[in-house]
């Protein structure tokens, strides 16, 4: 996989005359070396790719690309079933998804890996038994089984799943025996854990206009209902339309909270964190 950084990086090592150059071919996660032929880049896997094919990459710097075939393919799928754009986006270190147009991460003068830490750092320490409510490429889900025993996620659209096994920094995802991926939504699949079930629980839903049912005063229930007393959650909610139409999304959400009968609601890192007396 490639993106528009090391497509550049390609083609200034030509310019430079170089035989060799070692660049990331995952992502950001690792160096491989590429061979700088006449007329051609050969990569590790045998496949070659010529100067002019670079040129995509260059002029789209908001996508990951598939070496495939000797060819380059985006990394992005539409889907029939849901109506929805899905690509990898790339960053400084792990790409973000977005979903028709939507980032599912904070990429603003912050790289996804920074806005998970920051997330988790807010109600940690993150240990014993976790919820996950929405697993995205699952980047909160690995973080907090560092230092947790087991970690519930829930993902209900296979497109983002499907993002996910393409994804090199959700491997360990489908790798990690401490984390348990639940093909389902979390509104209906909380109703089937047991009360008192976790310690933890990280809430990162959509925006509201995508899955208000995950902002409800009868869903904060449920998350009550399964946290152990003193059991901590992080709830995200940016600040959508608070600009233009002087929404308070954090304001109403705090209400729906304290409502559920949680206490000691703070805001958080681009969210808010509460705690179950």
């Amino acid at each position: 996989m490639i993106t528009y950084h090391q497509a550049q990086q390609l083609i200034d090592a030509r310019k430079k005359t170089l035989k060799e150059i070692w660049i990331s071919l995952d992502l950001n996660k690792a160096m491989s070396g590429v061979r700088i032929e006449k007329g051609f880049f050969a990569f590790p896997d045998g496949q070659k790719l010529d100067e002019s094919q670079l040129k995509k990459p260059i002029k789209d710097n908001a996508s990951c690309f598939l070496i495939k075939d000797n060819s380059l393919i985006k990394i992005q799928l539409f889907s029939d079933d849901t109506s929805k754009f899905y690509k990898l986006v790339p960053t400084n270190d792990a790409p973000t998804i977005e979903i028709s147009g939507i980032r599912m991460h904070v990429t603003k003068n912050i790289t996804p890996m920074e806005d998970t830490k920051r997330k988790i750092e807010s109600i940690a320490p993150v240990k014993r038994f976790v919820l996950d409510t929405c697993m995205g490429l699952g980047y909160t889900a690995i973080e907090a089984s560092k230092t947790a025993d087991f970690v519930f996620t829930c993902e209900k659209d296979e497109n983002v799943l499907e993002m996910a096994r393409i994804n090199p920094w959700s491997n360990e995802l489908f790798e990690n025996k401490k984390i348990s991926i639940l093909k389902a939504s979390i509104f209906d699949e909380i109703k089937l854990f047991k009360s008192g079930m976790f310690d933890t629980v990280i809430h990162d839903p959509p925006r509201l206009s995508l899955a208000s049912e995950l902002y409800s005063l009868e869903f904060y229930k449920q998350i009550f209902r399964v946290l152990k007393p003193r059991g901590k959650i992080y709830h995200y909610t940016g600040s959508p339309g608070s600009r233009n139409r002087k929404i308070n999304l954090a304001g109403n959400v705090s209400k729906r909270l304290k409502q559920a009968g949680f206490r000691n609601v703070e805001k958080a890192h681009y969210g808010l964190t509460t705690i179950k007396p």
